[in-house]
C-alpha cells in the first residue's frame, strides 16, 4: 500500500515509520480500531506465531479469534486438511489470505453475538467497518499479484475467494456471497479446461464442490459447475457402499448420496402440482432410483455400526451419528417431495423417529459451533419442522432449530427455523386456530424480522427451493409484507470476483 505521496507504507499500525522518520504526514494504515474489551478474549498472543510483516493489534485479535474459534467450528464433525493445516499455513505467508481470514473473524464473532442473525452490513458497527477494512487489503494484496507467473497465486485466490464466501453468508448477503461462490467455481473450472500443471489442494476443490451442490437450492435448481453425478454411471453400482470401515469411508458414501439428492429435491419442490403430473414418469423414476441407492446404504451402513462403530473415537462416532441423520432425512424428503399438498398422516412415525434422533444427537452434542461448512441437522430438521402433520412434532422441530443458533455452510438455523414457523402460522390460520403466537412472542417477532430483512436484502430469495415448496413469499406478497421485486441497498464488501477470472 502506498499514501498519496507514492511512498510505500510499512503496514505499522496508526501512521508508519516510512513517512513518519522522513518528516512526512502519514495517509494511515489502521483506519479503524475495534473495542478493546469486546474482542479482548480473543486475544491470545502467545499461541498465534506473527506472520511476516507487520501487524495491528485488531488484526491479531482477529486472527486468533479465526484460529481458535472459526477453524475448529468449521472442522466440528470432520477432520479437514484444508481447515487444521492449510489455510492457517497459507495465511502466515500471505498477506491476502491473512487479512481474510480476519474479516471472517470479526464477522463470525460479531455474527454469534447476534445469534447468527446478521441481515445485512452495518457500516455503524465497529467490527463491520474494520472487516470492510480487512476485505480492502486482500483485494489489494491480490491485485498486486495478478500479473505474476507465481503459480500458488490460482490457489490463493481461490482461498480468499472461499473466505469471502463464508464472510458474506455470516452477513446474511446471500447473492454477494453466490457471486464469489461462481467466481471460484469459474476459477475451477478454467483449471480443468486448460489442463494446466497447476496443483490444486484436493480439499479446497472438495468443499466448493460442497457448496455448489448446496446451492442448488439457493438458484436455478442445478450446480453451477459439479453436475457430473447421475444415476446412470457408476454410482449406481452399489458397489460403492461395500466395505465401509471408517468414518471416512461413510462420509465418501454419504456425500456421493447427496450429490445425488440435493438437485434433484432442488428441482422438485418449487414444480406445481401440474408441472409434477407432467413431469411424473421421469420425476418417479429418478425419485425411486436414488431412494434405493439410500435403503441399500442404511443395509451396509447397519453392517457397518455393528462392526465398527465400537471402535471408533467419540467424535467420529458423532461423525458418523450425523451422516446417518443426513441419509435418513433425505430419504423422507425423497419420499415426500412429489406430493403437493398436506403430507399423509401415514407419514407421521417417520418424522417422529427423525426429529427424535436429532434429539438424541444433540443431548450427546455440547460443544456446538455457531459455524461449520459440514452439512449437519439443519436438513433434517427442516424436512420435520416443514412437513410433518402432526403440529406439536413440527413445533418440537422448529424449538430444537432454536436452541442452536448456527449456519451449516449456506443454511442458517434462523431462517429454517422463521419459515417453518411462518408456514405452521399460515395452515394454523386457514383453519382458524391461530389465537396468539406459536412461541414467545418476542423471539417470534425477532424471527420474522430477520427473515423479512434477509429477504428483502436478496433479489434472488424468488429462486430458492425450498420458499417455492412452503409458498412463502406468495403468502407474505398477499399480505404486502414482501414483495420479491424490492431489494435494500446496502454497502457491499470488496467483490472479487471479477479479479479471480482475470
Amino acid at each position: 500500500m502506498r499514501s498519496v505521496r507514492h511512498i510505500k507504507c510499512d503496514e505499522g499500525p496508526g501512521v508508519c515509520n516510512n513517512c513518519t522518520s522522513t518528516g512526512r504526514k502519514c495517509d494511515g494504515y489502521d483506519l479503524h480500531r475495534l473495542p478493546v474489551k469486546k474482542l479482548a478474549l480473543a486475544f491470545t498472543p502467545n499461541i498465534d506465531p506473527h506472520p511476516g510483516w507487520v501487524t495491528t493489534t485488531d488484526e491479531r485479535r482477529c486472527f486468533s479469534y479465526f484460529r481458535q474459534y472459526s477453524i475448529p467450528g468449521l472442522a466440528v464433525f470432520f477432520d479437514s486438511l484444508l481447515w487444521q493445516k492449510i489455510i492457517l499455513q497459507i495465511s502466515h505467508f500471505d498477506p491476502a489470505v491473512y487479512h481474510a481470514a480476519n474479516m471472517l473473524g470479526a464477522l463470525h464473532q460479531d455474527s454469534g453475538a447476534n445469534k447468527m442473525r446478521l441481515s445485512g452490513e452495518n457500516l455503524q458497527l465497529a467490527c463491520h467497518r474494520f472487516a470492510l477494512e480487512q476485505a480492502s487489503r486482500a483485494y489489494t494484496h491480490l491485485a498486486k499479484r495478478l500479473a505474476s507467473k507465481d503459480p500458488q497465486f490460482r490457489e490463493v485466490t481461490l482461498v480468499c475467494c472461499l473466505l469471502f464466501v463464508m464472510s458474506d453468508l455470516l452477513l446474511g448477503r446471500y447473492d454477494d456471497s453466490f457471486k464469489h461462490l461462481h467466481s471460484g467455481l469459474r476459477i475451477l473450472k478454467e483449471t480443468q479446461e486448460e489442463h494446466q500443471n497447476i496443483s490444486l489442494d484436493g480439499s479446497l476443490v472438495r468443499t466448493f464442490e460442497r457448496l455448489d451442490i448446496e446451492s442448488a437450492h439457493f438458484g436455478r435448481g442445478t450446480p453451477f459447475l459439479f453436475t457430473h453425478v447421475g444415476i446412470g454411471n457408476d454410482l449406481h453400482s452399489l458397489d460403492v457402499f461395500l466395505n465401509m470401515q471408517n468414518v471416512a469411508d461413510v462420509h465418501r458414501s454419504v456425500t456421493l448420496l447427496l450429490n445425488l439428492g440435493i438437485p434433484f429435491l432442488a428441482r422438485c419442490w418449487p414444480l406445481s402440482a401440474v408441472e409434477i403430473a407432467g413431469k411424473y414418469t421421469d420425476l418417479f423414476q429418478n425419485q425411486q432410483q436414488i431412494l434405493s441407492l439410500n435403503y441399500e446404504f442404511q443395509h451396509r451402513f447397519r453392517i457397518f455400526y455393528r462392526d465398527f462403530y465400537h471402535t471408533l473415537s467419540d467424535r467420529d462416532q458423532r461423525g458418523v451419528d450425523v451422516l446417518q441423520l443426513m441419509s435418513l432425512g433425505q430419504i423422507l424428503s425423497l419420499k415426500t417431495c412429489l406430493i403437493k399438498g398436506p403430507v399423509p398422516e401415514s407419514f407421521t412415525p417417520e418424522y417422529i423417529t427423525l426429529l427424535s434422533a436429532h434429539q438424541v444427537l444433540l443431548a450427546k452434542f455440547s460443544d456446538r459451533p455457531t459455524f461449520t461448512l459440514d452439512y449437519g441437522v439443519i436438513p433434517g430438521l427442516w424436512v420435520v419442522a416443514s412437513q410433518c402433520p402432526d403440529y406439536s412434532i413440527r413445533l418440537q422441530a422448529i424449538h430444537t432449530l432454536q436452541a442452536w443458533p448456527h449456519c451449516e455452510g449456506i443454511i442458517n438455523s434462523n431462517l429454517v427455523a422463521s419459515m417453518a414457523l411462518e408456514k405452521l402460522k399460515a395452515e394454523l390460520r386457514i383453519r382458524g386456530q391461530l389465537h396468539r403466537s406459536i412461541i414467545d412472542a418476542d423471539t417470534e417477532e425477532e424471527l420474522f424480522r430477520f427473515l423479512f430483512d434477509t429477504l428483502m436484502s436478496t433479489q434472488q430469495a424468488t429462486n430458492w427451493s425450498f420458499i417455492h415448496g412452503t409458498d412463502l413469499l406468495q403468502r407474505l406478497s398477499m399480505t404486502g409484507i414482501y414483495t420479491s421485486s424490492k431489494s435494500l441497498e446496502l454497502p457491499s464488501l470488496i467483490y472479487i470476483g471479477t479479479l479471480c477470472t482475470q
